[in-house]
């Protein structure tokens, strides 16, 4: 079973992404997919004001699984802080955040995170 686990603490974040800028007025999250005691993945989220911004994802091998995972995870994390829309910009999972439901423009995925968040079954 895969456990996407959360870390606050900005001293861990930083270990895990040391090139991530931490500073301003957001809320940052990092999560972390585990099976066992494997690290399958990880991923930061930045939140300011009713925006969240999935910044890093890294993951270790090429599960849609994990991306998906990862990138619910965030976006529940932004939604419980009063985000309402989500922006990312790393084309390498494009096809997960396509199929939940984000939207391209230049190079950039954007979607409301209700939407986002709704199941498969209740996309239109």
């Amino acid at each position: 079973m895969i456990f996407y686990k959360p870390y606050l603490d900005m001293l861990d974040i930083f270990t895990m992404f040391p090139h991530a800028d931490l500073t301003g007025e957001k809320t940052v999250c990092a999560y972390v997919a585990l099976e066992d005691d494997a690290i399958l993945g990880k991923c930061l989220v930045e939140v300011t004001g009713y925006t969240c911004t999935i910044s890093e994802l890294v993951q270790t091998g090429a599960d849609k699984l994990v991306t998906e995972g990862l990138v619910r995870a965030a976006l529940n994390f932004a939604a419980n802080r009063g985000a309402y829309l989500a922006s990312c910009s790393i084309v390498q999972i494009a096809d997960v955040l396509k199929m939940l439901g984000f939207s391209e423009e230049n190079g950039v995925f954007r979607g409301e995170i209700p939407e986002l968040l709704q199941g498969s079954c209740c996309k239109h």
